[in-house]
């Protein structure tokens, strides 16, 4: 991404080992030493965006709307308050204890295993990863993400052991995604489902080929259930450990469906750690945080809301940046940062990232280890600012003692946000090479990686008079 080619000619001082995150027992799938991850992996590189670019593909249908019915009228309960003008909340919601309740996802493992052209049944089988093109045959276009080009996705991929999934990743998978719902049903409530929750079948449910679903969920529905995730485990690239994906949603446009893959390869014990934080963020992805999403999110009295980002070009950083401009996560953002100047107008979504990160992350330059930035880790935590932003969907009611501190940028204003990160101050700032010294939240001892580019830069990425 972005920030990670300015940490080749920038100035930032990194942490080694447990710098960045403390998880005070709300995420006990995090907790232990940090273990090696199998095959070098140790953080896991989202490829949302390279996704959704997908589904854009003529003839890709994105999702289908399923109307559900619902308990709670969408306006009755509703209590309006006035909000304070710094903050920018013109309309705070009050949420009746009754209206909203711990979101339900069930877990559908029917289809592991079950495609043939998808899933690595034996060692040498040769499987589609994407959509090869129709004149290719298997062996063709072969997947190689170390290759000059890479080839990451629609490609044949040859299995391996590692891809084949016995009853141990299996055990595995079901602990992780169990863990994760358990995550989500304490951290979200949602306007319960009347009934069984409906849901139309009208085309295969998600990517690579989706999931077909089952026909009693189409003609009876799924009870005690808000969220449906059906999931596979086919071979991906990289160190991709897994993707997510939501394939129908309500009449306001909420997920009620969606498509999870994990890898295989990644079903490990070294991995798990990791796996933990990733399905977090990927399952995030299907809740809300994507930018189909956004164009369905709602205000407190269910009215489409008129704007969620804003792009615009700014002088100070040089460039066209997108902004999320919603009430809560402009009001959390500003407590974090300490932002409260006028100048600060809504919070940085990442820009580059290349494969798959750019739309759907916040910016890693300003969030840094937070769970919704580009690439996740075992340090990676869950900020109120990310919680604040599925509240704002007007779909969910978070529960914000579920967020962890996120040490990265806290009270350091808002030039922080707003400035080039040459122009930042103190521990965020080094100017001498393989200088050590303690990291931003003085947790570890960090050094200063100037090293030199030799690619091509962007203008507005050259801080060095030399660049």
């Amino acid at each position: 991404s972005f920030f990670w080619r300015l940490l080749q000619v920038l100035l930032i001082l990194l942490w080694f080992g447990a710098a960045t995150s403390k998880f005070q027992g709300h995420h006990p799938q995090w907790e232990g030493p940090e273990r090696g991850i199998g095959e070098n992996i140790v953080s896991h590189s989202c490829i949302h965006d390279q996704i959704i670019e997908q589904r854009r593909r003529p003839g890709r249908k994105v999702y289908s709307v399923t109307p559900q019915f619902y308990f709670h009228s969408s306006t009755s309960n509703n209590v309006l308050h006035k909000g304070r003008s710094l903050l920018e909340i013109s309309e705070v919601l009050e949420h009746p204890k009754e209206a909203k309740q711990p979101i339900r996802i069930y877990l559908n493992y029917d289809a592991v295993g079950l495609s043939p052209d998808r899933d690595c049944r034996k060692v040498g089988d040769i499987v589609k990863l994407g959509e090869p093109p129709v004149s290719s045959s298997p062996g063709t276009r072969s997947c190689n993400p170390h290759g000059d080009p890479p080839i990451y996705g629609d490609c044949w991929y040859n299995c391996t052991l590692n891809d084949l999934s016995g009853q141990d990743k299996r055990h595995r998978l079901h602990k992780a995604l169990g863990q994760t719902a358990d995550w989500f049903k304490r951290t979200l409530a949602v306007e319960s489902v009347k009934g069984n929750l409906r849901l139309s079948g009208y085309s295969a449910c998600g990517q690579d080929g989706g999931v077909q679903l089952p026909r009693q969920y189409v003609e009876e529905g799924v009870a005690d259930a808000d969220l449906v995730l059906l999931v596979t485990t086919r071979p991906t690239t990289g160190n991709t450990l897994a993707w997510a994906v939501a394939c129908e949603r309500d009449q306001w446009g909420r997920a009620i469906a969606g498509h999870v893959n994990v890898a295989p390869r990644h079903l490990t014990a070294e991995a798990e750690t990791l796996l933990s934080a990733t399905l977090i963020h990927e399952v995030m992805h299907v809740l809300g945080f994507d930018p189909h999403a956004f164009t369905h999110f709602r205000d407190e009295r269910k009215r489409r809301r008129s704007k969620v980002t804003e792009h615009i070009i700014d002088e100070r950083l040089g460039r066209m940046v997108t902004r999320v401009v919603l009430p809560r996560v402009v009001m959390h953002s500003r407590h974090h940062y300490g932002a409260f100047s006028e100048n600060f107008t809504g919070l940085e979504l990442e820009d580059g990232g290349g494969r798959g990160t750019s739309g759907s992350h916040w910016e890693k330059r300003l969030l840094m280890n937070e769970i919704m930035t580009g690439s996740v880790d075992t340090k990676s935590v869950v900020s109120k600012m990310t919680l604040a932003l599925l509240e704002d969907s007007g779909w969910y009611q978070a529960n914000y003692s579920m967020a962890d501190h996120l040490d990265w940028g806290h009270n350091q204003g808002t030039d922080f946000l707003t400035s080039p990160c040459n122009l930042w101050k103190g521990a965020y700032h080094c100017n001498t090479t393989n200088l050590s010294g303690c990291t931003y939240n003085r947790e570890a001892e960090g050094y200063c990686p100037i090293v030199s580019y030799n690619r091509d830069l962007p203008q507005w990425t050259r801080y060095f008079p030399q660049a």
